[in-house]
């Protein structure tokens, strides 16, 4: 049997206490939860209620540290598991962290891919290709990435030709000094590494090649 030899506020941490055992060990615990688990000092937890404590202690743990990686930015669920288990949190109380992170609204797998393809249309411009290998490559499923790129596309109130333009343009005059050729496959390139289909590349070359020649 493990005995409760105190229970105080922790330190730095608001709203968390300190479950001290034996007085040699300390678990640490939001104050609600504690309260659920009826726990008070002089206490004795036997091995199954005291696997239940550690237990609630890790999802707590895991709620804390996925709730602070997401307040930086937004992250895809994949994302924040692989960041977990990185951390050694074992694979229950990742679900568990998962699943309150979603419930509270923090961690949407297609709002992610939205938000992740408006950033990348307002400040580095691609194609529609590259944003769904990029999300596909953060763990977003095939249908939140196509769902969040026509939702950012909609918002944006840009087409793919749109990016596709302005990014060429931005390209070409960085090219402008270098001999045509040259700066044509570069430009080609470029826009293909880009993820734009190649098709519309080559329209917009044609385009730009025949407004040189009048």
């Amino acid at each position: 049997m493990t005995r409760i030899t105190g229970i105080v506020p922790a330190k730095r941490r608001s709203g968390w206490v300190e479950i001290r055992l034996d007085g040699a060990s300390r678990i640490l615990l939001p104050d609600d939860e504690a309260g659920r688990l009826g726990l008070v000092a002089g206490d004795l937890l036997d091995p199954d209620r005291l696997a239940r404590v550690r237990t609630a202690a890790a999802r707590a743990e895991a709620i804390r540290g996925a709730l602070g990686y997401l307040s930086t930015r937004p992250r895809s669920r994949w994302e924040v598991e692989r960041r977990l288990r990185k951390k050694g949190v074992d694979a229950a109380a990742i679900a568990a962290a998962i699943e309150r992170c979603e419930a509270l609204g923090y961690l949407d797998d297609r709002e992610f891919a939205s938000a992740y393809a408006r950033d990348r249309i307002r400040l580095r411009p691609c194609g529609e290709a590259r944003l769904m290998a990029n999300l596909q490559a953060r763990g977003v499923s095939e249908g939140d990435a196509a769902a969040g790129i026509r939702t950012a596309f909609r918002d944006e109130d840009v087409s793919e030709e749109d990016l596709l333009e302005r990014e060429a343009s931005r390209q070409a005059r960085r090219l402008a000094r270098v001999e045509p050729e040259t700066a044509r496959r570069r430009l080609y390139a470029a826009l293909m590494r880009r993820g734009f289909p190649a098709s519309m590349v080559h329209r917009w070359l044609e385009r730009r090649d025949a407004a040189s020649a009048g």
